[in-house]
């Protein structure tokens, strides 16, 4: 097989995989089910002989590759409507311990043992079998365990505890360059990006990674590792919490429609502001 033929086999193999692989999905292999892995396999071997030349036709290679793939993707779209095509091709969950009692009839069907089964458990960090409420085997072989109630972490909401809620934290500078639209979801905006800087000496192109958190905590991470960041005293603090203030009363007046409390919200900035400069000597002395 001369070199501009094979040549043409892997650009065109290589291709085809580029323009399936929305077919094939984006499951981690290690959340595949033995289908899933079957398909990829047969698919593989395919795309191998067509390469290699064992299929001489490479517009028949291409389209038996192809037609695979379009049958792939009709079977996936009948798992996702069908709850009987699903249940057939990856199986249902099988209940294997139920109010603290090991279901044996489903055990032996699952096709684990004892000594299986508690290896499993123990990767879920539960050692004793009086431990365990429930735990179901999941279609992909996985066991999901609930412990029971008396040994479940407290949460706030067991003691009737109101606590808000945690959003993502915003990546507000990257390779030295800040970030507008994170910074404005915050509230924030450069200027005081720019103060927590300065309080801390780091220059902006120093700074390869800077995220802000839901509680207005500033991380930050320079390119050299070996500088030491020094941690912000008491009154450059209040600064910054002033300064965070007046940004949140801005983006509450760019939030509301009413045009009452956005007057109010504007106001209680200038207040703030009016604050600031006159603190701020005193503060950054």
């Amino acid at each position: 097989m001369d070199l501009l033929n094979i040549s043409l086999r892997v650009g065109l193999s290589f291709l085809l995989i580029i323009l399936i692989m929305p077919i094939v999905g984006r499951k981690p292999v290690s959340s595949l089910i033995h289908i899933d892995l079957l398909f990829g396999l047969i698919a593989a071997n395919m795309i191998g002989l067509v390469v290699l030349g064992v299929v001489n036709n490479l517009a028949v290679g291409i389209t038996a590759i192809a037609l695979w793939f379009i049958l792939i993707g009709v079977t996936r779209f009948l798992i996702q409507k069908s709850k009987w095509f699903h249940d057939h091709i990856y199986g249902k969950e099988i209940v294997i311990i139920k109010e603290g009692k090991i279901m044996e009839e489903n055990l032996h069907y699952t096709g684990i043992t004892g000594e299986e089964l508690l290896s499993q458990l123990r990767r879920k960090s539960v050692f004793q079998l009086a431990d365990v409420e429930f735990a179901v085997m999941e279609a992909n072989g996985d066991i999901s365990v609930l412990t029971k109630r008396e040994l479940q972490p407290l949460k706030p909401k067991d003691l009737r505890i109101n606590v808000s809620s945690i959003k993502e934290p915003q990546t507000v500078m990257m390779d030295g360059n800040m970030l507008d639209e994170p910074l404005a979801s915050l509230g924030l905006n450069r200027k005081w990006l720019k103060t927590e800087l300065d309080k801390i000496g780091v220059a902006e192109e120093n700074v390869f990674l800077s995220q802000v958190d839901s509680m207005g905590e500033l991380y930050i991470d320079l390119f050299d590792d070996s500088i030491m960041m020094p941690k912000p005293s008491t009154r450059e603090l209040l600064l910054a919490q002033l300064q965070k203030v007046e940004a949140d009363f801005i983006s509450y007046s760019l939030e509301t429609e009413n045009k009452k409390w956005k007057e109010k919200y504007l106001k209680l900035a200038e207040a703030i502001k009016e604050v600031e400069e006159k603190l701020e000597p005193h503060l950054m002395a």
